[in-house]
């Protein structure tokens, strides 16, 4: 990970911190801890060397967190329950899901939707962040109204219709633009700034939240979501973990052609490929916590080493001993 980051405070105004940094990672784990105070795992699902960044903007109550991935990557978390969690697509192409459902750029992202989330997020992938906290807003009125729309029900996706989609990235790249040119010699004029940036955006998403069609309402996710589900949970716990289509059609009780059927219409996804990725990612962070590769591989299923190897490389672009190498020499 490199990091470049530019702050400043006010400390006349505690409400209206400022703070800008960047952050690049080639580590999915990394990269998933930019998100301060949230639960969350990153799985990378397709193969290559693993290249992301946050740019990251605080406006008193308001975070901007702009994310580019460029690997498929399953997303699974929770948000802190007294924030609202948007997200506003610049790039998204490809097969994505949120919390079963489809996922489009002209979507608004709720991930505060419910207690926890998951999102199947496509290699081509640039996300803005909105992250509200309704205590740390600058006025009562937008306190009041931060709150209002952390208790709203919503599902995890809200269309906007094309126009409304652009105007509002729009807003956010103007918003992203103008908090990074604030003179920290001109601190009258950047507190004002902030609560001015910080108000647009908080009544930019309320306008959206309202008018969209169908914005308090679930959609039933994905037919074969919860069989998706089901696989997840077995996948998490190496007693469990099936290392083959067939153990996991034992597991579960249901035929080969319909894991088959569920992985595609919900992921796009071959089942093999699938298991086999999360099992290497399982591996990588037993690496990255000081176990040696041998059993590391082995505890996750991978008995025959050599091809454990060659696997591992093809999907993040190095050997596991180099891994093993880089985090024994953090400690």
């Amino acid at each position: 990970m490199s990091t470049a980051p530019v702050s400043t405070t006010s400390s006349s105004a505690r409400l209206l911190a400022r703070t800008v940094a960047f952050c690049s990672f080639t580590d999915v784990d990394e990269q998933a801890r930019a998100f301060a105070g949230w639960s969350l795992q990153y799985t990378q699902i397709s193969g290559g060397l693993f290249h992301g960044s946050s740019s990251i903007v605080s406006l008193g109550g308001i975070r901007l967190l702009v994310e580019h991935l460029d690997k498929v990557i399953m997303q699974q978390g929770s948000v802190p329950p007294d924030r609202l969690a948007v997200a506003v697509p610049l790039e998204l192409e490809g097969h994505a899901r949120m919390c079963g459902e489809k996922s489009e750029r002209d979507s608004l992202h709720v991930f505060s939707s419910g207690p926890e989330f998951e999102f199947f997020s496509p290699d081509r992938h640039v996300l803005v962040n909105v992250e509200i906290e309704p205590e740390k807003l600058s006025t009562d009125s937008m306190r009041a109204l931060g709150k209002s729309l952390v208790s709203r029900p919503m599902g995890p996706l809200i269309p906007m219709t094309a126009e409304a989609a652009g105007n509002l990235r729009d807003l956010l790249k103007q918003t992203l633009a103008a908090a990074a040119q604030s003179s920290p010699g001109e601190q009258a004029d950047t507190d004002d700034r902030i609560q001015l940036l910080e108000r647009t955006i908080l009544y930019a998403i309320s306008e959206v939240i309202s008018v969209a069609p169908g914005a308090a309402t679930h959609v039933a996710p994905a037919k074969y979501w919860s069989l998706v589900n089901s696989v997840q949970e077995k996948l998490q716990d190496p007693a469990s973990c099936p290392l083959s289509i067939a153990e996991l059609c034992v597991q579960l009780g249901v035929s080969r052609r319909t894991v088959q059927y569920a992985f595609q219409e919900a992921l796009g996804l071959n089942p093999i490929a699938y298991l086999r990725a999360v099992r290497l990612n399982h591996v990588r962070r037993e690496l990255r916590l000081g176990e040696s590769v041998t059993s590391a591989a082995t505890k996750w299923g991978f008995w025959h080493l050599s091809s454990f190897a060659h696997d591992y490389r093809v999907m993040f672009g190095e050997l596991p001993s180099a891994t093993a190498r880089r985090f024994s020499r953090r400690d």
